[in-house]
């Protein structure tokens, strides 16, 4: 379903979108990052899960930009951008 993110680390890929913009979210599983610095999102869902990580030029996100709207296309501009 829906749900926000809280923006954990500075990250290009959320320039531009608002901190308590709406990400759609279809899997039940999560990461947990052995590094703190790889998270650049999180979002609550009865605890805190990260929900975006970057590590050097690899990006991921737990939620479908695809299916975000505004938001999401926004993450795929940046993404497409990111030199």
């Amino acid at each position: 379903g829906w749900n926000t993110y809280q923006l954990a680390n500075n990250n290009s890929l959320f320039t531009g979108i608002e901190n308590d913009a709406s990400f759609y979210f279809v899997h039940s599983y999560h990461v947990v990052c052995k590094n703190s610095d790889d998270i650049a999102a999180t979002t609550e869902y009865g605890h805190e899960v990260v929900s975006s990580i970057r590590k050097n030029n690899i990006f991921a996100t737990q939620f479908h930009p695809e299916k975000s709207h505004d938001a999401g296309l926004m993450l795929l501009k940046n993404f497409v951008e990111i030199k």
